[in-house]
């Protein structure tokens, strides 16, 4: 898909757009397994206030969870276990100047 920066009908067309495809592509085939993923966000004294976002699927209580890990600013694949124990909410140390 070309980048115009015109307006497609509603949308804007990106460069960005087949990146979003593949997400779209990658949630219908979890609900074409039955996971019909959920969407959640960790905040609280748990991950010092910060915003986590996690997906999960409530449809099957021992699936994976795909979680946003502050440690290395990259979504990743866990547990439930490992995420609400704290495993990945521990944000990186800032060095000093």
């Amino acid at each position: 898909m070309a980048t115009t920066g015109t307006p497609t009908g509603t949308t804007m067309s990106t460069g960005t757009d087949p990146l979003w495809q593949d997400l779209a592509d990658a949630l219908n085939a979890l609900i074409a397994a039955g996971l019909f993923p959920d969407f959640h966000d960790l905040y609280g004294t748990r991950n010092d206030w910060q915003h986590q976002p996690y997906a999960s699927s409530a449809a099957h209580a021992n699936a994976p969870w795909v979680v946003f890990d502050l440690s290395t600013r990259q979504f990743t694949v866990s547990s439930r276990e490992r995420t609400l124990s704290g495993e990945h909410s521990a944000s990186t140390t800032r060095k000093r100047r």
